[in-house]
């Protein structure tokens, strides 16, 4: 299976300490690059490669954080790989894109996973 390019994936009322230790748990090292009120700009270290990522507190409303591999240098084929690991680490509603994106095209139609790991599609951004 091919990677997709990168990767974003949306979370609910998760902290950045939680979305942080996440990453600690898949990637050797997590460093800081930069870090504002609201965009947090992180590089993951494994023995492989390096791999540049930026969160986006409220990104959506207030509940939603992005979270932007801008490079696939991940252990993740795609978002919705990405997405259920996060879910299965921290137990919390993620979204992604239930199709890959294409330019031009309007994505509003989503993937979900709840908190008890219940799969669906939504329409978003209407149902914050």
């Amino acid at each position: 299976m091919n990677k997709v390019e990168d990767l974003e994936i949306y979370v609910k009322d998760l902290s950045l300490e939680m979305i942080q230790k996440w990453l600690t748990a898949h990637f050797d090292s997590v460093e800081v690059l930069s870090s504002g009120k609201k965009v947090h700009d992180f590089l993951l270290h494994s023995e492989e490669d390096s791999a540049p990522v930026m969160i986006v507190e409220g990104a959506v409303g207030k509940a939603w954080t992005s979270i932007w591999f801008k490079a696939n240098k991940t252990p993740w084929s795609d978002d919705m790989a990405c997405a259920k690991s996060l879910n299965q680490f921290a137990r919390c509603r993620v979204r992604a894109n239930a199709a890959p994106w294409s330019d031009g095209e309007d994505m509003d139609e989503w993937w979900q996973m709840t908190e008890t790991g219940e799969e669906s599609t939504v329409s978003w951004p209407n149902a914050l």
